[in-house]
C-alpha cells in the first residue's frame, strides 16, 4: 500500500472514531459533577451555583451542626432547581426519589 493511501485511510479512521465520540457525547444525559469525600463541604447558593470547600468539616463543626438539626441525606436523594427555587426529593419508605428522575440521568440508582 502507498504511503498516500495509509496516509488517507488513517485520516479516514481518525474521523470515523472522532465523530463516533462526538456523536456518544451528545447522547450523555448526565455528567459526574463531582466525588463528595469524608469531611468535604458542598453548598448550594441560592443563585443556583454550587461550591465546594477545600477546608475539612472539623469534629466541631459537625457537632455544632448536628444541635442545629443537620440530618443525613439518603442514598438517591435528588437535588434540583425550578422557578428559581432550589428542592430536594429524598427516597420514601414505598418508592425511590430518583426513579422520578431516571429519566435525566444515565446512572442507575
Amino acid at each position: 500500500m502507498s504511503v498516500s493511501k495509509r496516509a488517507l485511510l488513517t485520516a479516514g479512521v481518525c474521523l470515523a472514531v472522532g465523530l463516533s465520540t462526538v456523536a456518544m457525547a451528545q447522547t450523555k444525559k448526565s455528567t459526574e459533577a463531582t466525588t463528595m469525600g469524608e469531611g468535604e463541604a458542598i453548598m448550594l447558593h441560592p443563585k443556583g451555583t454550587v461550591h465546594k470547600s477545600n477546608v475539612k468539616v472539623s469534629a466541631a463543626q459537625h457537632e455544632a451542626a448536628m444541635k442545629k438539626g443537620a440530618r443525613e441525606l439518603k442514598a438517591g436523594s435528588v437535588i434540583y432547581r425550578q422557578g428559581g427555587k432550589t428542592y430536594l426529593m429524598e427516597d420514601s419508605a414505598n418508592e425511590k426519589a430518583s426513579s422520578h428522575f431516571q429519566s435525566n440521568f444515565d446512572v442507575d440508582y
